[in-house]
């Protein structure tokens, strides 16, 4: 009986990974004992096709008892960032080509208009919407593999429009088309007479388009150097193919790539800030800024009752498994068999504040841990003792005549 009882007050764990984005929820449940000893992550939650900057998505995060022997249970909040950011971009020389660094590639534009509409300037997601043909549309082509481009060339023309009749045309098709590889840029006025220059790079033999690096705006040639005299382009320098690089942000120690604050105001006011684990907490929000300089921030709201049913204890000075965490969130009461607890997580929102520039692409995995420790006495015990959960929270104590944990909060 001793033997068994061991083997039953094994800690059990249950991960749930989920994965914004790439739409993947994952919950994998690692359960091994007997007795019918089960618990697992309960879950209210459907991935986003497109997540964008200040919405809200509902993520109820809860644990059941499956089995018929009650226990003890904590969830762990683990962080981890995916993300495609911006890279330093590649340079065109005179003749067309281009050498990339090990670990960025360059950045191919959609060929359709009709996406490439304006975002706004705090959209964070899809950090190139400059199309083809929102890169040509009103704009007259001034210089192409070959050098400059005359007013009275044939070539030059309003490259948004119909070749054949001059008719508007946004959805891509009987625009101007290249035919050789190379750096191909289009002129235009914009309503304050400035002049201002955009385009791509055409690839023949794949059949592609690579976006330039451009102004914060998406608007301009960054960093070039374009000289013209009445409107005939004598010179292009500086010119930079756009590039990515993935980043995975992984906080293996104690420093910080990913800071947690708390807060007793509404979701998104930072007005009011608490210290972790208050119980007049409402939510939490994490940023990452060691990539970019440009803060992604993450809102993830707990549920209204939180501080009543759970007490938080351990925070990221200690990330659990080695990763970015918020901490271990410890349940008060016995998880009697059959039964679920109280919600813990209520909804997670990419923050309004995250600009344009922080990150083309990312993918947020938000993973629950749960562990879980039976609730017993050996027959030769009158009463519960703290022995089950100690070494979770080492002045966490039991009533003895029923169980119900009291663990000690920061």
């Amino acid at each position: 009986m001793l033997i068994a009882s061991c083997v039953l007050a094994a800690m059990i764990v249950a991960g749930s990974t989920f994965a914004w984005f790439t739409s993947q929820d994952e919950v994998t449940n690692r359960l091994t004992a007997s007795a019918n000893y089960g618990v697992s992550i309960v879950e209210d939650f459907t991935p986003p096709i497109d997540w964008l900057p200040g919405q809200t998505i509902n993520k109820d995060v809860s644990a059941v008892n499956t089995g018929n022997v009650d226990a003890y249970v904590r969830l762990g909040l683990l962080n981890d960032l995916k993300l495609t950011v911006a890279g330093t971009g590649v340079a065109v020389n005179n003749n067309n080509a281009y050498s990339l660094t090990d670990g960025e590639a360059l950045v191919e534009l959609q060929l359709n208009a009709v996406d490439a509409v304006d975002q706004g300037e705090n959209n964070a997601v899809k950090k190139v919407p400059n199309s083809v043909s929102t890169l040509q549309a009103g704009g007259k082509l001034v210089w192409t593999p070959d050098g400059a481009v005359s007013p009275t060339n044939d070539q030059n023309q309003s490259a948004g429009d119909d070749v054949a009749n001059a008719a508007d045309d946004y959805d891509g098709n009987d625009q101007f088309k290249p035919t050789k590889t190379g750096l191909y840029i289009f002129r235009r006025t914009d309503k304050d007479d400035t002049i201002k220059y955009s385009g791509y790079f055409y690839d023949k033999d794949n059949d592609k388009y690579y976006a330039l690096v451009t102004d914060e705006n998406y608007v301009n040639i960054a960093g070039a150097t374009i000289t013209e005299t009445n409107e005939i382009v004598s010179e292009v320098s500086g010119v930079k193919l756009a590039t990515t690089k993935e980043v995975t942000v992984a906080n293996t120690s104690n420093t910080a790539d990913i800071t947690a604050a708390w807060y007793s105001s509404d979701l998104g006011n930072t007005d009011t800030s608490v210290d972790a684990g208050a119980s007049t907490a409402k939510w939490i929000q994490l940023t990452y800024t060691a990539v970019t300089g440009k803060p992604i921030k993450l809102d993830i709201a707990l549920d209204s009752d939180w501080a009543t049913n759970w007490t938080y204890v351990q925070g990221n000075a200690a990330p659990i498994d080695n990763k970015n965490d918020i901490g271990y969130f410890y349940y008060n009461k016995v998880l009697v068999a059959g039964n679920t607890t109280e919600k813990l997580v209520d909804s997670v929102t990419i923050d309004s504040t995250v600009t344009q520039g922080a990150y083309n692409e990312m993918t947020y995995d938000l993973t629950v841990v749960l562990d879980s420790v039976q609730i017993t006495k050996s027959e030769d015990q009158a009463e519960f003792t703290n022995d089950s959960i100690t070494n979770w929270v080492t002045d966490a104590t039991v009533d003895g005549s029923n169980g119900t944990p009291t663990w000690t909060a920061p």
